[in-house]
């Protein structure tokens, strides 16, 4: 009925020790095939180096002088991807790399005459990031051992390293005011009453027949006569059998997708960031940190006490993102990337445990990684279920305040919000919401960056309809990939973070696009 657990062993650890990017290598043939080809790479790059020096001017003097803009910006674009891909075939995708090197010798310019052009920043760049993954292998097997050293990514050092950076170099970031506006909304609803009913039931509806589909469809179908013999308790061992271990399943994916729309759309509006998400800020990265922690170091712990590790550690992310994102006003910038490198340290955190320690406890953790609904049973249901209990009236009270929040930090004061503690408040919210949903089913990326917008796309900006609105969107989202995982390749599984991680990632980069162009 249930697939197998996935089987863990020496090849399985070693493609996930190279996806975090790995120097270890089995021969020169890599190096002797790939190596003239990144040496042509970059004498080409030397060769374009003062286009590239005048497209720093802009687009419109760089035109002025001579430069074709389009033609040196993809030939800059092509030849980066070439870089990229031999890079990633001889170590793997090794993090941070590409934006430490280039930023340090950016630093280093404004002492350094002539450093700040292309035909020197280039050269010094790659020697910069050969010092520096050098200097990251080094360290580990200085702090670890040399025998340890072998199974440890290097990427994992790099990440830590390139985390730190870009967290301090968020801390640089000059911004104009407190907060910048991300962009200008509006308050008014732009439907009909009758109407935004209309689309409120539609989502309830769909909602609603995705989770009976749910429970029906699989490797094993059942009718909607098996299903009201069971509620009855007349339903036999198979049909018994089959709904004791998909009806946690679907209610699972339902809470957790109400839980992470609810703090996307909260979090949304206390940061006026439009791609703010707890997946975004870090705190489902720690959330899952402190759940691989304790399976790691405890392998037998029970259900609650995981759940306690994930709430503890999307705790300690969001202090650490939000409290230096708040120094100096909740800037947009400084928040995303202050997220960004602290959700990266967190899954370098993670790879450092699972490839440290026991491989029988590396396909738990990996279970739980990829958000999946696999195993869950009613107990699973509980930390979801008082969540939302406990923080939905809290946030459903404060609609008003979440939309003037999403103004400027001016408005709410002048009405009388205590706006640091409005905040507080709220953030404390989304993670609880953001624990209880990693504790239940693990890390599921995008949802609470989709179904707000999808919510606000439907009915407009007002809160007191966005947020139901997202939390119907995040529970059918969830709900259908989790229905799509399990019958798309029946009787073999996909978990559901990875459907939603397919759906979100494309809307994500959509969501930037249409943010630069509206800048």
């Amino acid at each position: 009925m249930q697939p197998p657990r996935p089987r863990s062993g020496p090849g399985r650890r070693g493609l996930y020790a190279w996806q975090a990017g790995s120097l270890g290598q089995s021969g020169i043939d890599k190096f002797l095939l790939l190596g003239p080809l990144a040496g042509v790479v970059i004498l080409v790059l030397l060769l374009t180096s003062r286009s590239l020096d005048l497209l720093t001017l802009g687009d419109d003097q760089a035109r002025m002088l001579g430069v074709n803009v389009r033609r040196t910006q993809v030939i800059a674009i092509v030849l980066t991807v070439l870089l990229a891909a031999a890079a990633v075939t001889m170590a793997g995708p090794i993090g941070f790399i590409g934006l430490a090197a280039p930023a340090l010798v950016r630093l280093a310019a404004s002492a350094v005459p002539g450093l700040h052009k292309h035909a020197a920043m280039i050269p010094v760049s790659a020697l910069t990031g050969v010092v520096l993954v050098l200097g990251a292998d080094v360290s580990l097997r200085a702090l670890v051992g040399a025998q340890a050293a072998v199974e440890v990514p290097t990427g994992v050092i790099t990440t830590m390293f390139g985390a730190i950076f870009l967290v301090l170099l968020a801390q640089r970031l000059r911004t104009a005011g407190p907060v910048r506006e991300p962009r200008r909304i509006s308050m008014a609803t732009p439907r009909s009453r009758g109407r935004v009913v209309l689309i409120i039931a539609v989502i309830a509806v769909l909602t609603v027949g995705t989770a009976f589909a749910g429970i029906l469809l699989g490797d094993t179908k059942l009718l909607l006569g098996d299903l009201a013999n069971w509620a009855a308790g007349q339903a036999g061992p198979v049909v018994s059998n089959v709904m004791d271990t998909r009806l946690p399943r679907v209610g699972a994916a339902l809470l957790a997708g109400a839980s992470l729309a609810l703090a996307g759309t909260t979090v949304q509006a206390v940061t006026r960031n439009p791609l703010a998400e707890p997946a975004i800020l870090g705190v489902s990265g720690g959330a899952g940190l402190g759940a691989i922690a304790i399976i790691t170091f405890a392998p037998i712990a029970g259900f609650w006490l995981i759940s306690a590790g994930a709430g503890l550690g999307a705790a300690v992310t969001a202090a650490i993102v939000f409290g230096l994102a708040l120094r100096g006003g909740l800037q947009t910038d400084r928040l995303i990337l202050i997220g960004f490198g602290v959700s990266a340290a967190a899954t370098a955190g993670i790879t450092l445990l699972i490839v440290l320690t026991d491989p029988w406890n590396e396909a738990k953790a990996l279970t739980w990684l990829s958000g999946s609904t696999y195993g869950r049973s009613l107990q699973h249901l509980v930390p979801m279920i008082v969540a939302l209990l406990l923080t939905a009236p809290i946030i459903a009270a404060a609609h008003r305040t979440h939309d003037l929040l999403a103004l400027d930090d001016d408005t709410p004061r002048l009405l009388g919000i205590p706006v640091p503690k409005a905040r507080a408040i709220l953030i404390s919210c989304v993670v609880v919401l953001t624990g209880s949903a990693v504790a239940g089913i693990g890390v599921i990326g995008f949802v609470g960056l989709v179904a707000p917008h999808a919510a606000r796309a439907l009915i407009g900006h007002r809160h007191r309809l966005a947020l139901p609105t997202a939390m119907l969107l995040g529970a059918l989202l969830v709900c259908l990939a989790d229905l799509l995982g399990r019958t798309v390749i029946a009787p073999s599984q996909l978990p559901a973070g990875l459907l939603t991680a397919i759906l979100g990632a494309p809307y994500f980069i959509y969501l930037l696009y249409r943010s630069r162009r509206n800048s």
